[in-house]
């Protein structure tokens, strides 16, 4: 605690130090200038010499700049090009006239061969002639009973085929022409040949060298369509030939033209207006507003006057020591009705990490009309990480400060007073995300309508130029409610990574049954899931009805019981078939049952659960009692010791985990009780009795829990548990003695 009383007074000096800094730096004591951007000017002031506007001439030559910038790059053909070009196409023309030359030749010795296979078939005829002849004669010759044999002779040789090796040549070459094509090509006349190519070469120099080609695409087709329908004297085929080679080895040729380009854009840089005061010239009227622009004009001419800080210092004391009242009060309703931050330094750190965010923000933005979005964050972000009701008194102060950090005026006040409390209250509903957009549309039409009764109320005037102002100012408002409410809600996750805080969008999150370790619990424990999820409806409603936090209690009876992963089937919700304590010892029993909150607290630092729920998951048996085991380990061992038997951690700490470690205990015995229950009158006893065994064990000693609130989570144990199993209660009534062992065994 002394610490923590270090830190935060640590934390207040330095809040009201830079609160210091920033109202004496801000624009209530400015000791700059009487006329500041968007204030209105009292008097007509005219240029006593000619001046350049620069910042509106450099805004001009910029967006010039800009849109050379922008234009569009200016292509030309690159002559080079052509030369690989036609370099490429005389090597396609070298191995095609191989090609040519090669099926002429192999024609050639076709012809030779089958004209000297002719002249061997007739000298094979005439040779089987004359040896049938001289055999026919040997017969007539021979005597009667004697065949002579006939004179063998050679076969003839098969006749030669075509074997078209000059085609397989087409595949050497880096295009791939269809038969058809070969076909065409080696069967032309040199003469077509010849005129065919001079189309190629033709067609590709003038493509290549005067059209502009980025890639062989829909445009450069076209273009060799357009090529091919020049020539003279060819047929259909040639040009499919011409058109297939030029659109293989035709390259892309664009490359930028630097001369153009540079001067493109030269002229639009310098394409821009001066914008000069001459001398004389208003430069701005009595009644009109100040623009960034004009106040450079007048700063350039010297003609802006100045205060001293000197005169400033008495009033600044005043305020100065308003503020640390405001301070002063404001610790105190902290140190008194939330303690909670005088234990915690993660909400101290996180109160003064906002504070000092929002103050440098107005500061940052006290040359503005209009500095919405920090004022409006500031309520709802306290709201939503710390207390509604911190909120609302904060806020009052923060917009106090602010006055005078931005020279507000009443209507300043009035606004961000009524809003800020709006914003904060209103900040309940955006812990559900399906509702964020409605309350960013509440928010809207309420700051609407309130900066317009703002409006009315201070001013006065219904005018038609006032009203123009008037509602383009509530939308401005409405607009910057709804993007505080989207900014808002948007960073619950940095201020909850950063601080560890728990925003009720992170217990939705954490509630989601897609979570790993709900997904867990329910394939490989679902027993205990179900038992937790009977577990958080018990303690969310116990913490409603005593005005505890609902939703933290329902995380962690959702959580409390993970560590039964470990081993799941030695707990009872999820054994099927024979107990697998029968056959351990107690001790080990015990041991085994035990582990499973230091395997949850593994767990949970694993998965980066919130430290409320490792607080949850280490205190929900807190130093209780293992009855069952005891009692065994008494019957065979009667000197055993009962603090062996016992869970070694703490006791709950908050209401929240009490609830849970009461709704864990009550669930598990109406559980193993519910079938032999006669009437719903011993469901209320049994509970009771659980209830005040824990209560006299001392497990609720350091819970915060009065006895008042033990009797109503009595009541809504006995009311969640009733809508369950008010129709399993069985007749006729157990045995006591079963009942008890039943009891002993949950």
């Amino acid at each position: 605690m002394k610490s923590n009383r270090l830190l935060h007074a640590i934390l207040l000096i330095i809040a009201f130090l830079a609160t210091s800094a920033a109202i004496a730096f801000g624009a209530y004591f400015s000791t700059g200038l009487t006329l500041t951007v968007g204030s209105v000017s009292g008097e007509r002031v005219r240029a006593p010499q000619e001046v350049l506007n620069s910042l509106a001439t450099e805004r001009n030559r910029q967006d010039a700049l800009t849109l050379a910038q922008g234009l569009e790059q200016i292509y030309a053909p690159n002559p080079d090009e052509w030369a690989i070009v036609e370099h490429n196409l005389i090597i396609l023309l070298e191995d095609l006239t191989l090609i040519r030359e090669a099926y002429q030749q192999e024609s050639y010795d076709l012809a030779g061969a089958l004209a000297a296979w002719a002249e061997l078939s007739n000298q094979h005829h005439e040779e089987t002639q004359r040896a049938i002849s001289e055999w026919e004669a040997a017969i007539a010759a021979a005597e009667p009973g004697i065949i002579p044999q006939p004179r063998e002779i050679p076969p003839l040789p098969d006749a030669p085929e075509w074997e078209g090796l000059s085609f397989e040549l087409f595949a050497t070459i880096p295009i791939s022409f269809t038969g058809s094509m070969q076909q065409h090509i080696i069967d032309m006349q040199e003469t077509d040949f010849s005129m065919m190519w001079a189309g190629v070469m033709a067609v590709a120099e003038e493509i290549q060298e005067n059209i502009t080609i980025h890639e062989i695409d829909f445009l450069t087709q076209l273009a060799v369509e357009a090529g091919i329908r020049n020539l003279q004297g060819l047929d259909s085929a040639m040009e499919d030939i011409i058109n297939l080679i030029l659109l293989n080895y035709l390259r892309p040729n664009a490359i930028p033209n630097e001369e153009l380009n540079r001067a493109a854009f030269e002229q639009r840089a310098n394409n821009y207006e001066r914008v000069v005061f001459r001398e004389g010239q208003i430069i701005i009227d009595e009644g009109e507003v100040v623009t960034e622009d004009i106040y450079y004009v007048l700063a350039q001419l010297g003609m802006l006057r100045t205060e001293s800080l000197i005169t400033n210092i008495v009033p600044l004391a005043g305020v100065l020591a308003i503020v640390f009242v405001l301070f002063f009060a404001n610790a105190m309703y902290l140190y008194f009705y939330q303690p909670n931050m005088a234990k915690s330094k993660k909400e101290s750190l996180l109160l003064f990490t906002l504070y000092i965010l929002t103050l440098g923000l107005m500061w940052s933005l006290k040359d503005f009309t209009l500095p919405f979005f920090p004022l409006l964050i500031f309520p709802m972000l306290v709201a939503v990480l710390i207390d509604r009701r911190a909120a609302a008194i904060l806020t009052f102060s923060m917009v106090l400060i602010s006055y005078f950090v931005v020279e507000g005026n009443f209507e300043f006040l009035m606004f961000y007073s009524i809003a800020g409390l709006l914003v904060g209250l209103l900040s309940r509903y955006t812990t559900e995300r399906s509702k964020v957009f409605v309350v960013g549309a509440i928010v809207m039409i309420l700051l609407f309508g309130l900066s317009i009764a703002t409006h009315v109320i201070v001013e006065r005037n219904l005018s038609v130029d006032y009203l123009n102002e008037m509602i383009m100012s509530a939308v401005f408002a409405a607009v910057s409610g709804l993007l505080t409410v989207i900014i808002a809600t948007g960073s619950l996750p940095l201020w909850e990574t950063f601080f560890g805080v728990v925003t009720p969008v992170k217990l939705l999150d954490l509630t989601n049954p897609t979570n790993v370790l709900l997904r867990r619990l329910t394939i490989e424990a679902p027993g205990t899931y179900h038992h937790s999820l009977i577990v958080a409806n018990m303690a969310e409603s116990a913490c409603l009805d005593i005005g505890g936090n609902a939703h933290a209690a329902r995380v962690g009876g959702y959580y409390h019981d993970i560590g039964k992963l470990k081993f799941p089937h030695y707990f009872a919700e999820n054994i099927d078939g024979d107990n697998p304590h029968d056959h351990m010892t107690p001790t080990n029993s015990v041991q085994l049952i035990i582990s499973h909150v230091s395997y949850g607290l593994t767990l949970a630092s694993e998965h980066r659960l919130p430290q409320f729920v490792r607080d949850v998951i280490k205190e929900h048996h807190g130093t209780s009692m293992l009855q069952y085991f005891y009692a065994k380990a008494k019957d065979s061992e009667p000197g055993a010791d009962e603090k062996d038997f016992r869970y070694p951690y703490t006791i709950p700490q908050t209401r929240e985990s009490a609830c849970v470690m009461l709704a864990d205990s009550v669930e598990a015995a109406v559980r193993s009780m519910v079938s032999k229950m006669n009437s719903l009158d011993e469901l209320e006893v049994t509970i009771r009795n659980i209830i005040r065994n824990k209560l006299n064990d001392g497990q609720l000693a350091d819970s915060q829990l009065s006895i008042k609130d033990v009797n109503i989570i009595e009541q809504s144990f006995f009311r969640v548990l009733k809508g369950m199993y008010h129709e399993r209660i069985a007749y006729p009534k157990a045995p006591a003695a079963e009942e008890k062992a039943e009891a002993l065994e949950a």
